[in-house]
């Protein structure tokens, strides 16, 4: 690993400094992360951290992104050209004191419900930074309680939509422009909070961000800035040249454009050249329901995974993203178009967008390569009227999170909600969100059997029952994962994907693809069963003491033991090892040859298969109007 003494690319920088400065804006970062947590108003951001920050300089090509702290991924890596459209619209009219929103995903932002708040940060007269914040809105006006709207046909039903505004003119606040957006909202107040928050952030950045430079000379920090992201650029070169040049393609299937059309087809070719990368995607048709891509989606997916394949030392800064560009051909799902729906981008077809790329480079870097992971497929937004107080109410909730997949030398994280957040997304105490909201939660635990299986084991999904208390309540889901589970590599299998469902009070049940809105009526339940993450390598090369631990823990099952992984355990307390039995059993297993990416077709996800009883009933798509009115 390169260190910052040794790094020719910035020789001239005393090293003592340097790491200083970068730590100081990391840590400039984290304070701005901490304040919005801690004075959020709704669970998305407050208990589920649905919502990042970061700092970019004014650089006069546009602004570049410096340093992000505990960040999103799928939100950081893009939000340069929303900024840069921000730039555009007010040129000459940005001023010490001014703050700007936006959410229009055709003018640089993910989607709808990302609230964007930037403020410029002026030192001695002159602009140098921006402070940025980007929340998950609980609700942004549309034609259902929810941010998402899987169904939507156009961006006209997925609420409010802000182009580049100020929000404060020199330090004065513009009210009408808060009254304006309140007034296109559900759940003013908490969302008022959220606002405050966003806003409060960018002045704890702004002050460390002032302090900083008048402690070592504001032109000192700007060239210092610079310099960070020559290091990034640099180290990121080097490395990104050892990856073999060629072209690669990877394919994948999202389960839903959230109106109906299922298995739908995400493509990659990427095209590696010395140290620079371009990622063309394909796919099928535009989604007629909210699950297009916007170029800022299309821009996080391809480059989140180049990050990981290198040194997680090297700055997540502008030297880096500088080697990744993006686009997808017209006309498919991975390029929206004005004024298609987009406000499940995130989620579809951004996961499967961001699992392609891993497949198309399974082949030349499988060391490398990650299996898949959780989508956002089982973590609900549910509202309604509490009928103790009349009071509406909503929240998300991300407590049934999945996992992620296994890497060659460790198994998969639990718990990481969606690949999109890549575990910066919280799972909101079970105590709290029953305080908080009209609901109890009768079970939150691991499932067995959910895990894609290998040298290498993904981490395990959940499975969460959540009850109405006081009035019926509608949920929306949004995201995929049961149709077209995470994949594994290398000879580790996919994993079992999930799925929901709601029991009525007579004991049937309606499954639902995990896109969709239902309602779910007192004396009801929802539950639902996220994804555990892709196994890596192959099963017969675990070691089988882990396994045997997995057995013992309720991780796998017997028959997961015994014909995945070829171990055999006696019928005693502690399962004990039977080494004769499990070596026999494993030489017979090492004849099947396992490919290098599981699944290669698209619908082999076998959740419903095992789950669907007499009696039950499945709907994709569903809504409520259609399917939930007499029931």
């Amino acid at each position: 690993m390169a260190t910052v003494m040794q790094d020719e690319s910035i020789s001239d920088f005393d090293p003592i400094t340097f790491s200083v400065i970068r730590n100081r804006f990391e840590a400039i970062g984290q304070e701005m992360t901490l304040a919005m947590e801690q004075t959020a108003w709704t669970s998305v951001i407050a208990l589920a951290r649905d919502y990042s920050c970061m700092i970019y300089d004014a650089h006069e090509t546009g602004p570049r992104q410096v340093t992000m702290a505990e960040c999103l991924p799928i939100h950081c890596n893009s939000i340069r050209t929303l900024l840069m459209e921000v730039v555009a619209t007010f040129e000459d009219d940005i001023h010490d004191g001014d703050v700007y929103m936006a959410n229009d995903p055709y003018r640089g932002n993910t989607h709808v419900p990302d609230l964007v708040t930037a403020q410029p940060v002026f030192v001695n007269g002159k602009h140098v930074f921006w402070t940025v914040a980007r929340g998950h809105q609980l609700d942004c006006g549309a034609a259902e309680a929810s941010s998402i709207v899987p169904a939507a046909r156009t961006i006209f039903q997925e609420g409010i939509v802000i182009p580049p505004t100020k929000l404060v003119d020199r330090g004065k606040e513009r009210h009408d422009i808060v009254a304006l957006y309140l007034s296109n909202v559900r759940y003013r107040d908490a969302l008022h909070g959220d606002l405050r928050a966003q806003l409060g952030a960018c002045g704890v950045a702004r002050k460390g961000l002032i302090e900083l430079c008048e402690q070592y000379g504001r032109d000192e920090v700007m060239r210092y800035s610079d310099g960070l992201m020559d290091y990034a650029d640099h180290r990121a070169t080097e490395q990104f040249k050892n990856i073999p040049d060629g072209v690669y393609f990877g394919e994948t299937w999202t389960d839903t454009d959230g109106n109906g059309a299922v298995d739908v087809p995400i493509k990659a070719t990427v095209t590696k050249k010395g140290a620079d990368i371009q990622v063309q995607y394909d796919g099928g048709p535009p989604s007629t329901g909210s699950f297009n891509a916007t170029h800022a989606v299309r821009m996080a997916t391809a480059t989140i995974p180049f990050l990981y394949y290198i040194d997680p030392d090297i700055p997540h800064n502008h030297g880096v993203l500088q080697h990744i560009t993006a686009d997808a051909e017209s006309g498919t799902i991975c390029k929206a178009e004005y004024p298609a729906a987009c406000g499940g981008a995130t989620t579809n077809p951004a996961d499967p967008m961001h699992e392609v790329i891993n497949i198309a480079m399974a082949e030349a870097i499988p060391d490398l390569v990650p299996a898949g992971s959780c989508h956002a497929g089982h973590l609900p937004n549910f509202s309604g009227i509490d009928n103790r107080n009349g009071k509406e109410w909503g929240c998300m909730l991300f407590t049934s999170m999945g996992g992620s997949g296994a890497a060659k030398g460790a198994d998969g994280w639990p718990m990481i909600g969606t690949i999109a957040g890549m575990g910066g997304l919280t799972s909101a105490s079970i105590e709290e969100t029953e305080l908080l909201y009209p609901l109890r939660i009768d079970f939150n635990e691991v499932e067995t059997d959910s895990i894609g299986l290998g040298q290498w084991i993904g981490g395990a999904g959940t499975r969460t029952r959540y009850r109405p208390i006081a009035g019926e309540m509608e949920a929306v889901s949004f995201g995929e994962g049961s149709r077209n589970p995470p994949h594994g590599v290398n000879g580790g299998t996919m994993s079992a994907g999930g799925g929901i469902y709601i029991e009525h009070t007579d004991g049937k049940r309606t499954f639902t693809s995990v896109a969709g809105q239902t309602m779910v009526r007192e004396g009801e339940s929802w539950t639902g069963y996220s994804s555990g993450g892709g196994g890596w390598g192959h099963p017969c090369d675990r070691d089988a003491e882990l396994v045997r631990r997995n057995l013992r823990d309720g991780i796998i099952s017997e028959e997961s033991a015994r014909d995945i992984f070829g171990v055999i355990c006696k019928d005693d307390f502690e399962r004990t090892l039977d080494v004769a039995a499990t070596e026999k059993r494993r030489q017979e297993l090492r004849k099947i040859e396992r490919p290098m990416i599981d699944p290669t077709e698209p619908g082999a996800g076998k959740w419903m298969d095992r789950n669907v009883r007499e009696g039950d009933r499945y709907l994709e798509a569903p809504t409520i109007a259609e399917h939930f009115n007499d029931n």
